[in-house]
């Protein structure tokens, strides 16, 4: 069993237990989950409660961001502020033992842990349902539907936020500073046995160098063939000689089911790469723009430059992009699900065509399971890091 470490970063005695966790700004709901950002507790959390009054909170605080989980319910009334309580969290086969920190909040008292790994709170969203017990006696029993796109959404809006106190500081300040190495990471695949990869052009864009690494293997370098900023492609070179290629199919059809496979949200999600599954919701862009498709298969940062695959494992279009939802939750008052695009795979053809790369990949008209598909994606999609 796992222990969830401790901090008393936002609940502690000196604060005024009433102003923290509050959703000071809205940025609507996600899957019945209320995700906006906290002025007092200094980041992006969200929130639901159930129909016996309990209300999960999880979120991030602190300039230096940590995660935390809290549980408040108006009839907790013999939770003592400040008083220290062991609990289990039990997600399936999982369990999570930790202490956690009464507090009170209005009318509410509840418990709160922090300092917690992103990838405990990836493992909760994931997990479907927690039950909460205090002293072997279970407390709460929740389904957590929709935690996942909230995640998701809390952790757009953290970065979002962060972003922003940077920029802040670095215009207010009048000092010299070095220049920092940064770095970077998209996702690219093999378009030939010659070891020519399609990446999106935004992706290596800011590189000094540029290495990719298969699912689970070392990183290779690779060398910048040519690019394309109009249509934000861009082909690169490696030595190596990847397992499979895949066909590149030049049409697609409304309603058709698609898969992703990538690597998103790095030092957060899984390093063997991550599959997900939709459908071709739009056979043009945002305008109307041509170029590109829009789908409802669920992609993050890191997603950039990876393939879109048909039930066949076809490529049939490049990851590009995911709908602003911060820009357009401001807007709407709303956070949009699922509104992503990809190039299609006849751009990736023609600037293929263009650049002298021959595609060694045949398209295929033998459908797949899911999982086979995930497994020949593997096969042949890199992780691009920039650095």
């Amino acid at each position: 069993m796992a222990t969830i470490a401790i901090v008393s970063l936002v609940l502690t005695s000196s604060a005024r237990s009433e102003d923290t966790l509050n959703i000071d700004k809205s940025f609507g709901a996600v899957s019945g989950w209320d995700v906006g950002f906290s002025k007092s507790v200094g980041g992006c959390l969200a929130a639901a409660t159930y129909r016996d009054r309990t209300t999960v909170w999880f979120g991030f605080a602190g300039d230096k961001p940590s995660a935390y989980i809290a549980f408040t319910n108006p009839r907790w009334a013999s939770v003592e502020v400040d008083g220290q309580y062991d609990m289990q969290l039990v997600m399936g086969r999982t369990r999570w033992n930790g202490q956690f920190v009464g507090f009170a909040r209005d009318t509410e008292k509840g418990v709160f842990s922090g300092n917690l790994k992103t990838e405990f709170m990836v493992e909760l969203a994931e997990s479907g349902g927690v039950g909460v017990f205090l002293n072997r006696n279970r407390i709460a029993a929740l389904s957590l539907d929709g935690s996942r796109r909230a995640l998701e959404a809390v952790l757009a809006c953290q970065k979002a936020f962060m972003t922003a106190q940077s920029d802040t500081r670095d215009e207010g300040s009048t000092e010299t500073k070095p220049k920092r190495s940064a770095t970077s990471s998209g996702t690219g695949f093999y378009v030939s046995g010659n070891g020519h990869i399609v990446t999106n052009n935004h992706v290596i864009a800011e590189c000094s160098t540029i290495n990719v690494m298969p699912p689970g293997g070392t990183p290779v370098r690779a060398t910048l063939v040519a690019k394309d900023k109009t249509n934000d492609l861009a082909i690169l070179k490696t030595p190596s000689s990847p397992p499979a290629v895949p066909g590149l199919r030049t049409q697609m059809r409304l309603g058709e089911a698609v898969y992703v496979f990538g690597f998103p949200l790095t030092g957060i999600l899984s390093t063997s790469g991550n599959f997900t599954a939709g459908a071709i919701t739009a056979t043009t862009g945002m305008e109307d723009d041509t170029r590109l498709a829009q789908i409802s298969a669920p992609v993050q940062p890191g997603n950039s430059g990876g393939p879109l695959l048909d039930k066949y494992g076809n490529v049939v279009g490049v990851i590009v992009s995911k709908l602003n939802a911060l820009n357009v939750a401001a807007a709407t008052k709303d956070i949009p699900q699922n509104v992503n695009f990809a190039i299609k795979s006849i751009m990736a053809k023609n600037f293929l065509d263009t650049s002298g790369v021959v595609t060694s990949g045949t398209v295929s008209s033998r459908e797949l399971q899911p999982e086979a598909i995930a497994d020949l994606a593997k096969s042949f999609t890199v992780q691009v890091v920039c650095n």
